[in-house]
């Protein structure tokens, strides 16, 4: 009876580490053909010249792509060129690194170490064609929105030592943006020209900034604020 007890145990040993082996297998299998339909040209290296790097927040980050065909991949690793703007895919299995076919992306999302994610989208309207193809990060969604346009642009050293081999270095920069539809803005730097903006809730604009110590510096904040702006602007219809 012992012998057959242990010869049992050893027998569900295998059968579960094979099994474990197949569904390992299969997760692969259904990863490389998922990953076979985010297609793109190949990404050449292109800055060595340049201190830095053009991507936004620098280094990989974990993100998702939502095709226009709908299919959704997760767990990608993703960087968003912001000098070029675009966004760079490196297949974790065949270690390929290729620029995404821009027309083939609805939305992605980026999530830094922090664990902050941000939606990214290049939305076709006639309001934002100073933006036509770009991506704009969407920081909130609503009936005036607040967009992001990240970039790096290219400052050129002026005495560049041609020992270092280096001409100059990537200036990353962002910009907010309110978006009702009809046409976009910069969002203001100081509290005193949104109340401005909205002088027919400049009273209520001012108790919400002031019990919420709202920043006009802190992205955060200014989706709160521009939160609070929208609910305002929809009560008094």
């Amino acid at each position: 009876m012992k012998i057959v007890a242990i010869f049992m145990k050893i027998f569900l040993t295998i059968a579960f580490f094979s099994i474990s082996l197949f569904v390992s297998a299969q997760g692969s299998q259904t990863r490389r053909t998922a990953i076979q339909h985010i297609t793109g040209e190949p990404f050449v290296h292109y800055y060595a010249t340049f201190d830095g790097v053009p991507f936004y927040k620098g280094d990989w980050m974990t993100g998702s792509i939502t095709m226009k065909s709908g299919e959704i991949y997760n767990n990608l690793e993703l960087r968003y060129d912001t000098y070029k703007d675009n966004l760079i895919y490196r297949n974790d299995i065949s270690n390929n690194v290729i620029i995404v076919d821009k027309n083939s992306i609805d939305n992605f999302t980026l999530t830094d170490k922090s664990g902050k994610t941000e939606l990214f989208k290049s939305i076709n309207d006639k309001s934002l064609k100073d933006f036509e193809d770009r991506y704009l990060a969407i920081i909130l969604d609503d009936s005036i929105s607040v967009l992001k346009k990240c970039e790096a642009k290219e400052e050129i050293y002026t005495n560049a030592n041609p020992n270092i081999k280096k001409t100059g270095a990537f200036d990353h920069k962002s910009t907010l943006y309110a978006w009702d539809k009809k046409g976009y803005y910069t969002v203001p730097k100081t509290r005193r020209a949104v109340y401005k903006q909205y002088f027919s809730h400049k009273s209520d604009i001012r108790k919400y900034v002031q019990h919420n110590h709202i920043r006009m510096k802190n992205e955060e904040d200014v989706k709160l604020l521009y939160q609070e702006i929208n609910r305002l602007a929809k009560t008094s219809k």
